[in-house]
């Protein structure tokens, strides 16, 4: 029972984490606060990258050779404040955009000759040995993540550069994570569709099991004949 609500409460902290998060930049870039409240926006902009940097070079065994690259960082944003003041949308931009981009790129570098798709790797996780059936539909799953990033990459190039910075907004912090649970649920669907015999195991279970195993090289599963 107290897993449980541990468990309620931390996902429920970071539900809220999320969203605030959203909220902020969302105010921060497309409200008279752009203007009014440039560092503001300057600073929420670049919190999760900072976030990332801080937390590996706090995670890194060579923490001390870090500490360089922290303060490089951080005279940088000293030195540029006043340019990033006046263009700090086009770093709400980049994180969003890259970030896709970067994912297409990790799922469609899987789907190369002689690897092994990353969707059948999370399979192979928690089913074990996969059917040649399963290795198809997982390899399938891959390609459509792919071209899911890029879709969201392109779309929010095209409404950033064409549209009112609104609307990019709207896009960026209040519909891209809809879009990505609506994903899995329709991946889901179409696998209760296409492989109604399998455990009712979904990605995230994949992801999860994937992040607690090992890395270890592998090559590309080959179907059982």
């Amino acid at each position: 029972m107290s897993f449980t609500l541990a468990g309620a409460i931390r996902w429920t902290v970071i539900a809220a984490g999320v969203i605030g998060y959203a909220v902020l930049a969302h105010y921060s870039a497309a409200t008279s606060a752009a203007t009014r409240f440039p560092a503001m926006g300057v600073a929420v902009s670049l919190a999760p990258s900072l976030s990332i940097l801080l937390l590996l070079a706090w995670r890194s065994p060579r923490r001390l050779a870090m500490l360089p690259l922290c303060a490089g960082v951080g005279l940088l944003l000293w030195g540029f404040w006043g340019a990033l003041e006046r263009n700090f949308s086009w770093v709400y931009f980049l994180q969003h955009a890259g970030t896709n981009v970067m994912l297409a790129a990790v799922f469609g570098a899987t789907l190369a000759r002689g690897r092994q798709p990353i969707c059948t790797r999370f399979a192979e996780v928690v089913h074990g040995g996969l059917t040649s059936e399963l290795v198809r539909y997982t390899r399938q799953v891959t390609l459509a993540w792919t071209l899911f990033f890029l879709t969201v990459s392109l779309v929010s190039t095209l409404l950033f550069l064409f549209a009112p910075i609104e609307a990019w907004s709207v896009f960026a912090n209040f519909l891209s994570l809809p879009l990505v649970l609506l994903m899995f649920a329709a991946e889901y669907l179409v696998r209760l569709r296409k492989l109604p015999q399998l455990e009712k195991h979904s990605i995230m279970d994949g992801i999860l099991a994937y992040w607690k195993t090992p890395a270890t090289p592998r090559a590309a599963s080959l179907p059982p004949r």
